[in-house]
């Protein structure tokens, strides 16, 4: 019979616990500063940086599915954040929108991410930052399948 053990100390386990209490604190963070919750965060510093992307790249660029995207994006046009247009290129497609509150938002945002990972990070050196950050980029494509 196994033993088992107070911390199960697989990886995948430790970073999906460690995941989900960074994630609570993110949130918490986020609510105290500019208000809103990592969904709405993520999309305005995607935008920020993609503005006039089409909503299948906001949909990658942030990692949630197009099902998701297109409920976040209905409710963050109704609170003036961003606005969809029709793509000169493709009338089919839609591109979004920063708006001007969207921008100011966004540098919210912005400010809280950077005093979150300032937090995040206190008692790393940046050798030991950048070897998480390799890892966590490696990482998954260790274990996404290969479509070859």
């Amino acid at each position: 019979m196994a033993i088992a053990r107070t911390v199960d100390r697989r990886l995948f386990f430790v970073l999906d616990r460690t995941f989900l209490q960074i994630a609570q604190a993110a949130d918490l963070a986020l609510a105290e500063g500019s208000g809103l919750g990592r969904a709405q965060a993520a999309v305005l510093v995607y935008l920020g940086y993609h503005d006039g992307c089409s909503l299948t790249e906001l949909s990658e660029g942030t990692g949630r599915r197009n099902a998701a995207i297109t409920g976040l994006v209905d409710r963050m046009e109704a609170a003036d954040l961003i606005t969809r247009n029709q793509s000169y290129g493709d009338r089919r497609q839609r591109t979004v929108h920063l708006t001007d509150k969207g921008w100011k938002t966004r540098e919210a945002v912005m400010a809280d991410f950077r005093d979150f990972n300032t937090q995040l990070t206190r008692g790393l050196n940046e050798a030991e930052v950048a070897a998480v950050m390799k890892f966590l980029s490696q990482s998954v494509g260790n274990v996404q399948k290969k479509t070859e």
